[in-house]
């Protein structure tokens, strides 16, 4: 807690796209090989389905019909062959897809995705994800990101703790004038208010030496990321007018003069917190690149710039869209900014070929709320709805969790794992038990769909630890529905207005995580992260 981050920089000099990330490696020791050296992460398939003249290119190419001498009832095709995902029922069959009538390429229309000719008709790939085939044939858009969830509770309008101005109580406090209400945190502190002004003394002393070291450059700019109350911001300005520091007359006049300080404030009740106490405050978010222009503006309308001895030709008096040594800030700082940038939250799902670089190597972790009906109509009625409207709101509730969930229980792996839990188990029950059973590391859970399946047939361990985890949310889902994110977001809004009842649904919503492909637009927003960290994220192999 505390921790100041500063830089001698120029805001907005490069694109800043600031994602934090959490990285899970899902079954390390039951996959991995021989560590990043290795050329290929171990197929637990092949060590006990192929022996001898029992090969997998001889038993794999094809379906399950192709070659029926290699499938004796102990093993199946489904359990050894990584391209089994590709063939099914009569729509997709080895000779619809991969027939000599259908070329070199195959039959196009066969083609999707991770479904490929080589995959499919030459297995001479790697598995897919059992992650990625679930959630292949569905629409996850409506599943909460990480990023998307954090934003609209820190920020958003109708529920952000910040913007709605939840962050701040007002205090009464005694003066000579009488009583006097100022604006505080309502639920934390930090070091600047807890310690002011001494805090705020040691980031004034740091500042005055960067000056001094930069030839006491004239206008000095500092630029503060996501001030909070203010309190530093109002306090280090503070130690420069009064010379708190004691720097001799005629430097410390000099210091005096030179100093500018602009905090950049996403935040609208905090920004307003920020100008009661006559601070310079420019709105932007220290994430996003849309806020370099308006603080460089700011910066170029600064007294420097529009005093009677101001020259608006002069180099730091230029507005632009990057920053320039002159004209960008002298020193960038911010207090606690980064643990509240929104995170996205990925696991590394490594099987056949490793490269933490390839997007198909990672799975995004979203976020499903649910509620069981009973409780979503009892509040829907207390927030006005009619029986009428209730009633359709439900129906599509119903629609959305039956088409998206069973579509993803459906699956090779849905059905696989549906044989060893109770028949009357709902398709949400089962896949958000799928998707917390990579959430125990124990049970090495492999990322491969053929291995998936194999294990969920032959380790009592781990389908029994599955039946374990739908009994318990069988219980919590009892009757239960999902809500998707934009009808989420339109509860809250109806909820805004009404503390007591938000707080009783905050109270009876579930929120589980689930994984799903990582998107083409995530992806490109996300590749330079992947190899930045190439070498750190190799290292968690054993």
């Amino acid at each position: 807690q505390g921790a100041a981050h500063m830089a001698q920089m120029g805001p907005c000099a490069r694109g800043v796209l600031a994602v934090a990330l959490l990285a899970v490696l899902p079954g390390a020791a039951q996959n991995a090989g021989e560590g990043p050296g290795a050329e290929e992460l171990r197929d637990i398939s092949s060590d006990v389905c192929w022996h001898g003249e029992w090969t997998k290119d001889r038993c794999c190419r094809g379906d399950a019909s192709t070659t029926p001498e290699c499938w004796d009832g102990t093993y199946s095709f489904g359990e050894c062959c990584p391209n089994a995902d590709c063939w099914e029922g009569d729509a997709f069959t080895y000779a619809k897809c991969c027939g000599p009538e259908n070329g070199l390429e195959g039959n196009a229309a066969c083609w999707l995705g991770v479904f490929t000719h080589q995959h499919c008709c030459l297995a001479n790939s790697a598995a897919q994800s059992w992650v990625d085939v679930m959630v292949a044939g569905v629409d996850t858009e409506q599943f909460y990101a990480m990023d998307d969830f954090y934003t609209d509770a820190q920020y958003g309008d109708d529920f952000g703790y910040y913007s709605t101005g939840n962050v701040l109580k007002t205090v009464v406090t005694p003066s000579k004038a009488g009583l006097q209400e100022t604006q505080q945190f309502a639920h934390f502190t930090t070091y600047p208010m807890a310690l002011s002004p001494h805090f705020a003394r040691v980031f004034c002393r740091l500042l005055f030496v960067m000056w001094a070291q930069l030839d006491e450059r004239t206008p000095f700019r500092v630029v503060e990321m996501g001030a909070g109350s203010g309190q530093l911001s109002y306090d280090i300005q503070q130690c420069v007018r009064l010379n708190e520091i004691g720097i001799d007359p005629p430097t410390w006049r000099r210091w005096h003069a030179a100093l500018e300080y602009t905090i950049m404030e996403r935040s609208p009740a905090l920004a307003k917190r920020q100008r009661e106490r006559g601070l310079r405050v420019v709105n932007g978010d220290a994430q996003s690149e849309k806020s370099c222009k308006p603080v460089l503006k700011a910066l170029a309308e600064s007294v420097a710039c529009t005093g009677v001895a101001a020259t608006r030709k002069s180099p730091e008096c230029l507005a632009r869209d990057t920053g320039t040594p002159e004209a960008g800030a002298s020193v960038v700082l911010s207090n606690e900014l980064l643990d509240a940038f929104a995170p996205v939250k990925l696991r590394l799902s490594l099987y056949g070929q490793a490269n933490v670089t390839d997007c198909m190597s990672w799975q995004e972790v979203r976020l499903v709320h649910a509620l069981p009906v009973e409780e979503l109509s009892s509040l829907a009625l207390m927030l006005g709805h009619t029986e009428a409207s209730l009633a359709t709101l439900v129906a599509d509730l119903r629609s959305y969790t039956e088409t998206v969930f069973c579509g993803m229980a459906n699956t090779t792996v849905g059905r696989e794992a549906r044989a060893r839990v109770p028949e009357d188990t709902s398709c949400l029950v089962l896949v958000l038990a799928l998707s917390e059973l990579l959430n125990h590391l124990d049970l090495g859970v492999p990322a491969s769909s053929h291995n998936m399946r194999l294990r969920l047939r032959k380790d009592p361990k781990l389908w029994g630890r599955l039946r374990e985890i739908v009994g318990h949310f069988a219980q919590e889902l009892r009757d239960g529905v999902v809500i998707p994110r934009d009808t989420y977001r339109q509860l809250r809004h109806q909820l805004r207005d009404s503390k007591e009842l938000e707080a009783q649904f905050l109270t009876v919503m579930l929120t589980y995580q689930v994984p799903v492909t990582v998107t083409e637009s995530r992806c490109k927003d996300l590749t330079w992260w992947f190899v930045a960290h190439q070498e750190r994220v190799e290292r968690l192999f054993p």
